[in-house]
């Protein structure tokens, strides 16, 4: 299951640095500030990520209680895209154009003229249709520094990992071998042998 429901898969991370004393208040303010706007017809954006409520992706009025569950911080972060059919927006700029050049008695179209009428007809386009719209679980457990990314989309992650430290102001760690071990509170004398390892190769190496 996702943080409440959907895929097991996910990607964990631990949240470096301390939290702030008025983190509650702090964190809630942040995640208003870089809430999800949806796009419209009028933006010039093709895509836009911003924070949702992890129960309801339209619920964009986030608060304390819709934001904070106990010790783990939960939310969605939404990404919706404009993805125009390209064989619809082929169809509608070439009557686009065969209509501009019977209105102004014109046998050709120059390349400034084309890229002006592709643009109104995609404009037209995204007020018949809809973006596409992504979602994706994040949950934080503040006590422990742990959270929670529910997919493995290495350009996903990416995106999530500035987005995150935009908002918050912490960087993420991807969680490994090495940095689980840091987080067992190991003595000095742990600490100095955990640096000597070395990775290991767990697969034969082809010579090339």
């Amino acid at each position: 299951m996702g943080a409440l429901k959907g895929s097991i898969s996910y990607t964990k991370y631990y949240v470096d640095g301390e939290l702030p004393h008025d983190f509650k208040v702090m964190f809630v303010e942040r995640v208003q500030q870089f809430a999800f706007l949806p796009l419209t017809a009028e933006d010039e954006d093709e895509e836009r990520t911003g924070w949702c409520s992890v129960e309801h992706p339209f619920d964009l009025d986030l608060d304390e209680h819709k934001v904070l569950f106990n010790e783990y911080l939960n939310l969605g972060l939404r990404t919706d895209k404009w993805r125009l059919p390209g064989a619809l927006v082929k169809a509608h700029t070439t009557e686009a154009e065969r209509a501009y050049l019977e209105e102004h008695k014109k046998q050709k179209i120059s390349k400034r003229e084309k890229e002006d009428i592709k643009a109104v007809v995609e404009q037209k386009l995204k007020q018949q249709l809809l973006p596409t719209m992504k979602v994706v679980d994040v949950s934080w457990n503040l006590h422990r520094g742990e959270l929670r990314f529910w997919t493995q989309s290495a350009k996903a992650c990416d995106q999530f990992e500035e987005f995150f430290e935009q908002t918050f102001g912490m960087p993420l760690v991807l969680e490994a071998a090495y940095t689980s071990a840091l987080e067992c509170e190991l003595d000095d004398a742990q600490l100095s042998w955990l640096e000597q390892i070395d990775a290991t190769t767990f697969h034969e190496t082809v010579a090339v």
